[in-house]
């Protein structure tokens, strides 16, 4: 079965050249990548909805802002210690996390 596999693709390669086949297949892989990377999310754009929406200038606006967008952070660096290995690093413990402010208890 393997060598009939095997003629046959020896047979039409000739059909699709290699350079095609190579570019769909980076094309695929980049957009894959890029799709990824879009996907993850980022704190900045919640950080502008929240300034907009929570109004007050008095003290407990400026709270409730602050504490939304910690716990922004919070999520984003819990999401990001499983993907990344360089936030893996720089927080390999939930006491690195506490120790560099992101939660306290």
């Amino acid at each position: 079965v393997f060598e009939k596999v095997a003629v046959y693709c020896d047979k039409h390669t000739s059909l699709i050249p290699m350079s095609f086949v190579l570019g769909f297949y980076v094309t695929l892989v980049i957009n894959r990548w890029w799709s990824q990377y879009r996907s993850i999310p980022l704190p900045d754009q919640l950080m502008c909805v929240v300034s907009g929406n929570i109004h007050g200038l008095d003290e407990r606006g400026r709270i409730l802002r602050r504490t939304l967008i910690r716990y922004a952070n919070l999520s984003s660096v819990l999401i990001l210690r499983s993907v990344s290995t360089r936030v893996r690093k720089r927080f390999p413990s939930m006491k690195h996390i506490v120790e560099a402010g992101k939660l306290n208890h």
